[in-house]
């Protein structure tokens, strides 16, 4: 068995080197044929078919030196979202022999093809090296793609819920007498939330009146009825409705669900590039199977998903492209063991982890001014 990491560059095509023990790179960015044992990023599909001009504009080669180093996905004017070990050790000084080329079916660029060079990238700040946990960066172009679809990732929409407090007051004529005192008691449904489709929480309200003097009162479904007291208070009621905190989304897990994956390259493990982009149908399997096959301390569930399908998967050079379900990215390319191997699925960053992180990081970090 071969544990690769998805990324390569045009200038090699290696072979995978067998071991029980997995080797990692170091701190510098380098080729990879000088990483004993390398975790090889993807470059193509196993098992694809050409794609459809038009049918996933978005997609991005990445290039370093002019070789292709990874793929990416546009999500904004100015930003790619890809994998963190893309760019691991990469000197900050060599952000200018990156590049992105996006809207092309050819690896070589066609007439379509918009390219533009790399001003600025971005690593999550929490990526483990060791069992690439958070593998997540961006990239911000030297100009924006305005003229270019851009990806849609999940809804990074926040649910909020409304809790509603209820006061009394009275004036009198007469001697006082203690007044009732209206507790309101919020419960909420719980709500079940879609990369798609905007989830709000519902709530509904019970008031409970306690008294410990005369007035007799009583309650139903539809209305609210107080029996005065001989003094006739008059009462009024306020009610005011606050905003609590922000709920987070509860994303869906994708779970058996049908995915798409795309990329250039290796249409086999070591094999050859494909000169055109592929694509092919997997399916995400449940966080169990994922954990069983790798173990926990490599596959960590919360950030992760894997998918597979007989025959097809993601293979050397493909890392940093997209794992779409519906349309909406829900996983960037990132390691696996072998291609298309019947025992192992390929991993994926969970988009869904990262999806303020991702809005954050492209907020604070917007495209240089132009002119």
């Amino acid at each position: 068995m071969h544990f690769i990491f998805w990324a390569i560059n045009l200038s090699f095509l290696f072979g995978l080197v067998s071991s029980s023990a997995i080797k990692l790179p170091s701190d510098e960015f380098q080729t990879f044929d000088s990483i004993d044992e390398a975790r090889q990023p993807i470059i193509s599909i196993v098992g694809g078919t050409p794609a459809a001009a038009g049918e996933f504009p978005y997609l991005t080669v990445m290039r370093y030196n002019g070789g292709l180093r990874c793929g990416g996905s546009l999500f904004g004017d100015s930003h790619v979202l890809t994998a963190a070990h893309c760019l691991h050790g990469l000197p900050i000084s060599d952000t200018s022999k990156l590049s992105v080329t996006a809207n092309t079916l050819k690896l070589a660029a066609d007439a379509s093809a918009v390219t533009r060079s790399v001003a600025k990238f971005i690593i999550h700040p929490n990526y483990n090296t060791r069992n690439n946990d958070n593998d997540v960066a961006l990239l911000v172009l030297s100009s924006p793609i305005n003229n270019v679809e851009k990806v849609s990732l999940p809804d990074a929409e926040k649910v909020t819920t409304t809790t509603t407090s209820t006061s009394s007051t009275r004036r009198t004529t007469t001697r006082t007498t203690r007044r009732p005192f209206f507790a309101t008691k919020t419960t909420r449904r719980p709500f079940f939330a879609t990369t798609r489709r905007p989830s709000t929480a519902k709530t509904t309200t019970k008031v409970a009146i306690a008294t410990t003097t005369r007035p007799t009162v009583k309650t139903s479904t539809t209305r609210r009825t107080l029996k005065r007291a001989a003094t006739n208070p008059t009462i009024k009621t306020t009610v005011k409705t606050m905003t609590e905190k922000p709920i987070p989304r509860s994303f869906e897990t994708y779970a058996n669900k049908s995915a798409v994956i795309a990329g250039w390259g290796t249409t086999t493990s070591g094999g050859s590039i494909s000169p055109v982009l592929l694509k092919a149908t997997v399916q995400v399997l449940d966080n169990t199977i994922c954990t069983k096959q790798y173990g926990s301390s490599l596959f960590v569930s919360a950030n992760m998903l894997c998918a597979a399908a007989p025959g097809k998967d993601t293979c050397q050079g493909d890392s940093g492209g997209p794992l779409l379900v519906d349309g909406v990215q829900v996983g960037i390319t990132s390691w696996g063991y072998g291609c298309a191997s019947p025992n192992y699925a390929g991993v994926y960053t969970r988009v869904t982890s990262y999806v303020d992180w991702i809005s954050a990081t492209q907020a604070s970090n917007p495209a240089p001014a132009s002119g």
